[in-house]
């Protein structure tokens, strides 16, 4: 059905959507096999999508393997071309400074669900000052990333938020001078061109503060960091894409 379909988007395909290395041979692991069987109880002859977190994605029909093949489960029979989206603009992205990986990951669960295209992992002078593991490889980060892909294929986003290991809010600011920073005492307003940050409770140093020409208020209210980068991504999310 999808293959017939005009410019089909990946959002409006309502079924499970995966997310795999290789569209054109794409494999089920063991996780993606229970998933589907047994917690979305779906059968042969279902359909699903498949991603690969860069716009494009394809349609597939579960079969179930052949036990004389040694294999039980389900397996893929791709039922479609290859179909591509494009990125919509401006990219939206967000230098967040962490607070504990728990709340991290939750704040980037959300980020991914709704359309950020880049993360950047921050330490600032009040953030957490754990930073071992969240390096490129390491294993805290490869966490954070794990989340970001399951939020993909629970949103049926085309576009895997790209997630940046962690750097100095300094050479955030140098990445994309043009930033603003969410505060207390903003007053500027959030603009989907402008890349922001988001700071732990503790706030911003002043010479941190010092940094920023462009300063974001979100309210009265002093917000967890996790829930001002939630905030921040709403908004810039739906001005994107004209709903404010």
């Amino acid at each position: 059905m999808f293959a017939e379909a005009v410019n089909p988007t990946l959002a409006e395909s309502g079924v499970a959507h995966l997310l795999v290395e290789d569209l054109a041979l794409p494999e089920l692991s063991a996780d993606a096999r229970h998933h589907l069987g047994t917690v979305r109880r779906l059968r042969d002859g279902d359909a699903i999508t498949l991603g690969d977190g860069q716009g494009r994605w394809r349609v597939a029909v579960l079969r179930q393997a052949n036990k004389s093949s040694g294999r039980a489960g389900l397996e893929i029979e791709l039922a479609s071309e290859v179909f591509e989206e494009a990125r919509q603009q401006p990219e939206l992205v967000i230098g967040y400074c962490l607070p504990s990986l728990d709340r991290a990951g939750w704040a980037i669960q959300k980020m991914t669900e709704l359309g950020v295209d880049s993360v950047f992992l921050l330490h600032s002078a009040f953030s957490s000052a754990r930073r071992s593991g969240l390096e490129d490889g390491g294993h805290d980060y490869a966490k954070l990333q794990r989340v970001a892909g399951e939020a993909l294929m629970q949103s049926r986003s085309p576009f895997l938020t790209r997630l940046s290991p962690i750097r100095s809010l300094e050479s955030f600011v140098e990445l994309y001078p043009q930033c603003g920073v969410c505060t207390a005492y903003g007053n500027d307003g959030l603009d989907p061109s402008f890349p922001v940050v988001v700071g732990p409770e503790g706030g911003f140093s002043a010479s941190e503060l010092g940094l920023f020409t462009r300063r974001i208020g979100l309210g009265k209210n002093v917000l967890r960091s996790e829930t001002a980068a939630v905030v921040v991504a709403g908004v810039l999310s739906m001005e994107r894409s004209g709903l404010l």
